[in-house]
């Protein structure tokens, strides 16, 4: 077997079946689907279309460019938005221990919650460290890798009892362990670290005046005060966003991603072929604890709060991480910001049906000034309900499904095979 591995899928091709899969390019001639070299130029085609096209469009409507784009977004479908790409973060780190690994885990709010209070805890100077002077105050954005460093250490040792569970038990254990945070957060005795009961509040987060400053190079946000802190948090959770889907995508091409998949489908056969399942298991623990953990922290500073009661730290914020993550599409690396946008958006869009169902496709029902609180969350359980029936594999995995009907995109032949060596020597040639 080779050594190549290819993001979003479970198998690996040999030498005879990558030489099969060549020869459908050269012999195709006659309708679908059309194959495809992978990196070819239909293949960075299709990636235009699919992902530059909407990146710039969401990009542009961001800094309310108008035209052919529309009109720029209200500070509130900007709010949206940051939302969105801060959730898609946390869930980033979910996948990586379920959808990769296998470990279902519902207890990665727990992990959300300890980045958000780590970076309002720093910035407001509760914890004293002489490096940063009386006042102990910390700049935000160092906050952020502290909170994944935290998060790391805390999660590899949340992961080593949990090495001999799996399935509910590891759910239930998780859980456990997230019930516990809230409580710890909430205990009086902590209360000068985590304020207690009532939380940490009045921190006004604002966008810094400069991207860089460094040896007299300065880059301006041209962003200025907590009216543009949306704008600002979009850029910075987008950059972040993207950094850590590049890693995941690079680990996954690395032996310990082959360990991780191997370990999820079926870890009898992973040990017996030298994965150290206690390794593998414990390192991405504390990995996608470390990534929800940057996604708590960006949260904590764009909310300005925290608070042991807020529903994203509990039971409710883990439900959302995984349900994000299944409608996205799990193990597949695109699957958590499809997942998160579609969350917040049509959560928004069932709950504003729900508080005034006469303004909407539903109006004809209902008359003037009816109000229904509990039409939202109906609304958008059906919805997922729907979904779950039609794109059982997610929406970025229903949509390879349908594009491989259209397009099959052939990997390039491993390393020291007969087609590789082949094809080298034409080269040089």
């Amino acid at each position: 077997m080779s050594d190549q591995h290819h993001e979003g899928d479970s198998v690996t091709l040999d030498h005879g079946e990558v030489e099969m899969a060549e020869e459908l390019v050269t012999d195709n001639t006659t309708g679908l689907p059309i194959h495809t070299p992978e990196h070819g130029a239909l293949h960075w085609v299709g990636r235009v279309l699919v992902f530059a096209i909407p990146l710039a469009y969401l990009l542009l409507r961001v800094f309310g460019v108008t035209g052919i784009f529309g009109d720029g977004w209200s500070n509130s479908g900007l709010g949206l938005l940051a939302d969105a790409l801060i959730t898609a973060i946390a869930v980033m780190g979910v996948n990586l221990i379920t959808g990769y690994t296998g470990q279902l885990s519902i207890g990665h709010a727990a992990f959300f919650a300890i980045g958000a209070y780590t970076g309002i805890v720093l910035t407001d100077g509760r914890i004293s460290l002489p490096v940063f002077g009386p006042e102990n105050l910390w700049d935000p954005g160092w906050t952020i890798p502290v909170a994944a460093i935290v998060c790391f250490v805390i999660g590899c040792v949340v992961g080593l009892p949990a090495l001999r569970l799996k399935g509910i038990y590891l759910a239930l254990t998780t859980l456990v362990f997230v019930e516990a945070v809230r409580s710890f957060l909430k205990y009086e005795e902590f209360e000068s670290i985590t304020g207690g009961s009532t939380g940490i509040k009045g921190e006004k987060y604002s966008p810094p005046e400069y991207v860089f400053d460094f040896f007299g190079l300065k880059l301006p946000t041209g962003l200025d005060g907590r009216g543009d802190l949306n704008q600002w948090m979009i850029y910075l959770s987008l950059g972040l966003l993207l950094f850590i889907m590049l890693l995941v995508s690079g680990l996954m091409r690395s032996r310990i991603g082959r360990a991780m998949v191997a370990t999820r489908d079926n870890e009898l056969a992973a040990e017996v072929m030298g994965v150290h399942l206690a390794v593998v298991k414990t390192v991405v623990f504390g990995l996608s604890g470390a990534i929800t953990g940057v996604g708590g922290a960006l949260f904590g500073l764009k909310l300005g709060l925290v608070d042991g009661d807020v529903p994203q730290f509990g039971l409710f914020g883990a439900i959302t991480l995984l349900v994000a993550m299944v409608v996205g599409g799990a193990a597949q690396n695109w699957g958590p910001l499809i997942g998160a946008l579609f969350y917040v958006f049509v959560n928004n869009l069932a709950r504003t049906v729900g508080e005034n169902p006469s303004d909407s496709a539903l109006g004809f029902l209902f008359s003037e000034g009816t109000k229904l609180d509990g039409l939202g969350g109906v609304l958008f359980g059906v919805m997922l309900i729907l979904f779950a029936r039609f794109a059982p594999f997610g929406a970025v995995g229903t949509f390879r499904i349908l594009r491989a009907k259209v397009v099959q995109i052939i990997p390039h032949p491993p390393k020291g095979s007969k087609r590789a060596q082949a094809a080298a020597s034409t080269s040089d040639d």
